[in-house]
């Protein structure tokens, strides 16, 4: 990977890191307990297991290395950032 290619990755990787900040209450209402994938400032994929979150992507031919993967506590419990 080239300098130019790990800039790239970055760069998208803080992009949706910001989007999903914004929008963190939003999202976690509706996902909650589970795993989102976000790209491009959408969340595209969400699911209860990650494997499942990772197959569906590698099914929609997404680049995993561009796609920002989180995910959401049920209430009551405490995650640590």
């Amino acid at each position: 990977m080239g300098r130019e290619d790990v800039k790239l990755l970055l760069e998208t990787f803080e992009r949706n890191e910001e989007w999903f900040s914004a929008h963190y209450e939003e999202l976690q209402k509706k996902y909650e307990d589970m795993f989102l994938a976000i790209k491009d400032q959408k969340d595209i994929v969400a699911s209860e297991k990650i494997e499942d979150l990772l197959n569906e992507l590698k099914a929609k031919g997404e680049d995993i290395d561009l796609i920002f993967i989180t995910s959401f506590p049920p209430k009551g419990v405490a995650s640590i950032l």
